[in-house]
């Protein structure tokens, strides 16, 4: 990829926006040049000089109120410049509710946690689509050969060329003139750092960390007073409320959102990241051992005697009728035990035996259930099955399997426990949520009447005379 070509078609990036406003240089500059020694005279450079070394620690420990800027950035063949007057993206999205990402709309948002200029942290820590941060190159526009710009690489951007929102961190701009906007306008808290560089460099270490201590309390304060959302997340949370209505109720995408809003991990959570939570706590509720009321199925099909392939998401029959009458379901084992019919024998005069999975293009997961149904042949009957269901990783706008809202909460939320190393919160949500499966299902039967049934005459029991005991 030859960056400088790219960067050089690139238009002049736009200014930042909101444009600088609020306190200039010289609205504070009278107040700075108080701060040490008696003070100096308004005019004497050092105001200047010290006022852009105390901002620049500022924005060196954090982003403080005015601290964040937003632009709408060319991007040309996934290749991003930001603004000179921007330090870095924490999130970025196309303009353009037409432009994809990966061909999906689903995923556009590109944000990360960033720590500094250069490091980042482990890739767990990236959501989504992580940027390559391509790291600052010389801008080649007239009028900017002075100014070093960051590049960034937005993959999957479809098409290549689109505008894109980016938020981030202003980048330090020394002021050189009255009329310049400050970046950091907390003058007290500037004060407070100005004075902690004089005791620096007068040995008076600790008199100098009580200052700044205490300069960055009061920005951080300020922040707390603005509410400072830099990775937007109240603006993902208002796209997760519009989602609870736009997609079907119970499907993975609305389940999504509701959880999103619900659960603080999940909302600082990638989309992709978290709807692939929700299929992997799904997933340990089918696979496991039990079956529950949201994991069963009927199917009903006109069959004649052969094989049978059941839909792609069931996993197994557990009961069955032809025409009416229950039949019994054979393991792929039975004609080979020793009270089997043996392979070449008679199975009984109507049986539903188990052929275990094969492999088929078409379904949904590679796989479907295969079945040999020994029956009449020559007519047509009516087969009426009830199935488990088979786990199949859903899309945004798939249909869950498992309907029951406060379950799925509960594990997706244990499986954030489980990455904080909490077993033990993890494994109380686990037992609430499997609890609550087993009661729901508990009240499904409550109407059921079950009969027991004794093998009177069959394979293994071949003495015994027709009757009931």
């Amino acid at each position: 990829m030859d960056i400088p070509s790219i960067i050089a078609s690139l238009p002049t990036p736009a200014a930042v926006f909101p444009t600088a406003g609020g306190l200039q240089f010289r609205d504070a500059a009278s107040s700075l040049s108080q701060v040490v020694d008696n003070g100096v005279d308004v005019d004497d450079p050092r105001v200047l000089q010290r006022t852009n070394e105390a901002t620049k620690i500022v924005l060196d420990n954090m982003i403080p109120v005015g601290g964040m800027a937003i632009s709408n950035v060319a991007a040309v063949t996934e290749i991003v410049v930001l603004p000179p007057e921007m330090e870095n993206a924490i999130e970025a999205y196309p303009s353009d509710d037409g432009t994809l990402v990966r061909g999906d709309k689903d995923i556009k948002q590109a944000w990360y946690e960033i720590v500094n200029n250069s490091a980042y942290l482990d890739p767990s820590q990236h959501h989504d689509n992580p940027m390559e941060d391509f790291g600052l190159w010389q801008a080649p526009w007239p009028g900017y050969e002075d100014k070093l710009v960051r590049i960034y690489r937005y993959r999957g951007l479809q098409p290549g060329n689109a505008i894109v929102t980016v938020t981030g961190a202003k980048r330090f701009v020394p002021m050189t003139k009255d009329g310049d906007y400050m970046i950091v306008q907390n003058v007290e808290a500037l004060k407070l750092v100005i004075i902690s560089i004089e005791r620096y460099e007068n040995n008076d270490i600790d008199g100098a960390m009580k200052y700044r201590q205490s300069a960055f309390e009061l920005l951080q304060a300020e922040v707390k007073k603005h509410i400072m959302d830099p990775r937007n997340y109240m603006r993902r949370k208002a796209q997760y409320q519009d989602e609870t209505a736009s997609f079907g109720e119970n499907t993975a995408g609305w389940l999504r959102a509701h959880i999103a809003i619900d659960v603080e991990d999940a909302l600082k959570t990638g989309r992709q990241d978290l709807l692939w939570a929700i299929n992997q706590m799904e997933r340990r509720i089918l696979q496991g051992p039990k079956t529950f009321k949201d994991g069963i199925r009927q199917v009903t099909a006109d069959v004649v005697g052969g094989f049978v392939y059941f839909p792609a998401d069931v996993q197994t029959v557990l009961a069955v009728s032809l025409d009416g009458r229950p039949i019994p379901i054979r393991s792929e084992f039975f004609p080979h035990l020793e009270n089997g019919p043996g392979g070449g024998g008679p199975v009984c005069s109507e049986a539903l035996i188990d052929m275990g999975d094969e492999i088929t293009p078409e379904a949904l997961s590679g796989v479907r259930r295969k079945y040999k149904l020994v029956a009449d042949c020559q007519d047509q009957k009516q087969l009426t099955a009830v199935c488990k269901l088979r786990w199949i990783q859903k899309r945004p706008e798939d249909m869950m399997v498992i309907k029951n809202y406060e379950v799925m909460r509960l594990l997706v939320e244990s499986k954030f426990l489980e990455k904080k190393e909490n077993w033990q919160g993890a494994q109380a949500n686990q037992q609430t949520a499997m609890r609550i499966l087993d009661d729901e299902l508990k009240d499904y039967l409550a109407g059921i009447r079950h009969t027991v049934h004794v093998q009177s005459y069959g394979f293994g029991l071949g003495n015994m005379q027709h009757g009931t005991l």
